[in-house]
């Protein structure tokens, strides 16, 4: 099995994969990105500073039309687990991210991306976000901050996001002892800048949430 593998790898990995492009071998389509944020935690929540903390679980999926095979040919092999430095992953950034190193935390190698032999490639990776967010001074009022995830790079002929859901997964959500969650929507932007002509694609989520009553705690 490891030698089919070896096989398999040599054969996908060879001089016409570059992971620096994206893997679409039509160039007048757009490489679609299905993009999911988990919800996890609320860690921390700075009013004073306007630092937003949370844990968030990126679920990302996409075609890459490059890594393709039959598993009959590499003795049943139909599933890859690799390193994200071996094949194309979207550049994905936090805009309101505070620390200078999101791409850094995104991009380490574990955990690994699955590749299926239809091309399908999925990778979910766990982050400790830290965003900039404009806090009202009441802490009793309903508060919201935003995630915006967007290329780039990448205009939105070239780079498509898109979302399934209209909110969070929250299914493993664990709940704070001092905020309450109401409410973590999502919304897909497409926004043209000063550099560029072409518009470009963001994923916005908008976390809500307050303080829990002082009842609560009796």
């Amino acid at each position: 099995f490891p030698a089919h593998q070896q096989n398999l790898l040599t054969t996908l990995f060879g001089p016409d994969y570059n992971p620096l492009f994206i893997p679409v071998k039509n160039e007048s389509v757009s490489q679609e990105v299905f993009l999911e944020a988990t919800l996890q935690k609320i860690i921390d929540v700075d009013m004073d500073k306007g630092i937003f903390t949370t844990l968030v679980w990126l679920d990302m999926h996409w075609e890459d039309d490059y890594l393709k095979w039959d598993p009959e040919e590499y003795g049943g092999v139909d599933r890859l687990h690799l390193p994200h430095s071996r094949v194309w992953t979207p550049d994905i950034f936090l805009f309101n991210d505070i620390t200078g190193h999101f791409e850094d935390d995104l991009k380490r190698d574990n955990p690994f991306l699955v590749v299926d032999s239809d091309g399908h490639v999925r990778w979910i990776p766990p982050l400790v976000l830290k965003t900039m967010c404009d806090f009202t001074g009441n802490n009793q009022e309903t508060q919201q901050c935003k995630l915006k995830f967007g290329s780039w790079v990448y205009n939105a002929n070239q780079l498509d996001l898109i979302s399934k859901i209209s909110s969070m997964d929250l299914e493993g959500y664990t709940a704070h002892p001092v905020w309450d969650l109401e409410s973590a929507s999502v919304e897909r932007h497409e926004t043209k800048y000063e550099c560029c002509p072409e518009s470009f694609v963001d994923m916005s989520y908008a976390i809500r949430f307050h303080a829990k009553s002082v009842w609560s705690f009796i």
